[in-house]
């Protein structure tokens, strides 16, 4: 999983962090959709511990948009 400056595939990389791992998330925007495993999400998760924008899919909750996270 990669971390991007920007809530889009081609921004520039910043992190790669191990998984499974506990993450901050504070806001989240819409962008373009990633499919993972059958699973596809137009939503990104900002990690400010990172510097980055994770697509949701990562983030181990059932709902697409991160319930209680608000918009970046």
């Amino acid at each position: 999983m990669s971390l991007r400056k920007q809530a889009t595939t081609a921004s520039a990389r910043v992190a790669s962090p191990p998984g499974p791992t506990t993450v901050r998330v504070t806001c989240q925007v819409r962008g373009r959709s990633v499919t993972y495993n059958g699973l596809t999400n137009d939503a990104r998760a900002y990690l400010p511990d990172y510097g980055g924008y994770l697509p949701s899919l990562f983030v181990d909750v059932p709902e697409a948009w991160l319930p209680g996270v608000p918009t970046c």
